[in-house]
């Protein structure tokens, strides 16, 4: 029995640490993620999102200048130089638009760096062992071994239960994890649509808001591996003071809650990241 509960134990903890290692798939590029995936939203973006985004940028390229026209004629003296320098500001805020959509891709997968070197940096102070911990199952294994038939039974069953929450707590991670993947790679593909509306006034907060929204995608990335890095020291802290059984089910009680409360601070990480970003 005792070996049993110590197994279960292993295997809390293996969850545990496994999250929070360096080898998350929240630590890698898009292209690392899934590569085959990743070329096939390149080539959407290149040759199908990308005409439709020039069109739209000709499109408002129209409107600026017959809108720099119409100031242009309502000036009295000066009006030559000062409608030449108001042409000119539509055409240089139209070429860094057309060199915006042009290098789009480079754009937000230097958005997406930014909050991986933040995951990753926060992945090395979880492998320089600055931040540790986890179920000590060497020091629970004295305690185990002098406890009774029943309560050994008692202890396998708090345990089992504690392992299915965490398991589902992992499960319920990598689905947001894949999730956000997925909507990483939407944003990208569409990106050069509303990156071309930035130069108009009316249309360039859809602009601002996509990359804002990008950016808070990008984010829940860091707040998760943040999140579930927290795990062992928390664990640690609760069972390192068991020194009988009832001590000891008080303390994997508190692991089960914990469990319950890592579910929702993951399901949460969205909404934080949106709130961090001002996204929509």
């Amino acid at each position: 029995m005792k070996d049993a509960i110590l197994e279960v134990l292993k295997w809390i903890n293996d969850l545990l640490l496994g999250m929070a290692s360096d080898n998350s798939k929240l630590t890698g590029t898009m292209h690392d993620f899934m590569p085959t995936l990743y070329k096939y939203c390149v080539d959407v973006m290149d040759n199908v999102v990308k005409p439709v985004a020039y069109t739209v940028l000709a499109l408002f390229f129209v409107l600026e200048l017959y809108k720099a026209s119409t100031r242009t004629d309502g000036i009295g003296g000066g009006a030559n130089q000062l409608g030449a320098e108001i042409v000119f500001r539509v055409l240089f805020r139209m070429v860094l638009c057309k060199l915006a959509v042009d290098s789009v891709s480079l754009i937000m997968n230097a958005i997406y760096d930014v909050t991986t070197h933040l995951t990753n940096g926060i992945a090395g102070q979880v492998g320089d062992g600055k931040v540790s911990g986890g179920l000590d199952t060497t020091a629970l294994e004295p305690l185990i071994a002098d406890l009774g038939f029943w309560k050994q039974l008692v202890t396998l069953i708090i345990c089992m239960i504690i392992f299915l929450v965490v398991l589902a707590a992992v499960t319920i991670a990598y689905i947001i994890i894949f999730a956000r993947f997925i909507e990483l790679f939407v944003y990208f593909a569409i990106s050069p649509i509303p990156i071309a509306t930035l130069p108009n006034e009316e249309m360039s907060q859809i602009g601002k808001n996509f990359l804002k929204s990008f950016a808070a995608v990008c984010l829940q990335g860091t707040l998760i591996f943040l999140v579930l890095s927290f795990l062992p020291s928390v664990f640690t802290s609760l069972t390192e003071k068991s020194s009988d059984a009832m001590n000891l089910w008080g303390s994997l009680m508190g692991v089960l809650g914990y469990s319950l409360v890592l579910i929702m601070a993951v399901m949460s990480t969205g909404r934080w990241a949106k709130a961090i970003s001002n996204a929509m």
